[in-house]
């Protein structure tokens, strides 16, 4: 994990930094579309076009402006691979657009037949973020809830059931009561 004393930034690519302009001078955006995990340590260079020691790439799962200078996303990483995470690279089809990894630092780690969610907050202040875009994938971090949902769904339509039969002995009993003139 980091810490105030080892922050360090995402390192924008030459090549990411070079798609968003020309994305931004043709009046579109540059769209980011997946998240890569590694498992080396290093501080990152502007000149990479991959990461060191890829051990797995998924699409994102959500995303959303936070305001002018931050961007938030998230990615899940599952499957039977087991690695350290020591570096992230933010991908834009098949562009590395950007990077973060730390000397000597393990920021994570994935387990294996388990699933890994991680958000990545992205500051663009020195960029045109108005030129960033992103696009999801199915990989959506709200299956993990889909027990969840499906119970909780199963417990209100019971409760409207229940609702539904107690109006309607209520209705009834309106009416008997009307018919006995009370």
């Amino acid at each position: 994990m980091t810490t105030s004393t080892t922050y360090s930034a995402v390192v924008w690519t030459k090549q990411g930094l070079a798609k968003l302009m020309s994305a931004s001078q043709q009046g579109l955006s540059l769209t980011i579309t997946h998240v890569s995990a590694g498992s080396e340590a290093y501080t990152p260079s502007d000149t990479q076009t991959q990461l060191r020691q890829q051990q797995q790439i998924v699409p994102i799962g959500g995303a959303e402006k936070l305001d002018n200078n931050h961007l938030r996303f998230s990615a899940l990483f599952d499957g039977e691979k087991t690695y350290d995470v020591k570096e992230i690279g933010i991908w834009s089809e098949g562009t590395l657009a950007a990077v973060y990894s730390i000397a000597n630092q393990q920021l994570n780690h994935k387990a294996a037949n388990a699933a890994w969610v991680e958000m990545f907050t992205l500051d663009v202040s020195t960029l045109p973020s108005n030129n960033i875009s992103f696009e999801m994938g199915v990989n959506n971090a709200n299956i993990f809830m889909a027990k969840e949902l499906a119970s909780l769904t199963h417990a209100q339509l019971l409760q409207g059931k229940n609702l539904i039969q107690q109006a309607h002995s209520n209705m009834l009993l309106e009416e008997r009561l009307r018919k006995a003139g009370l």
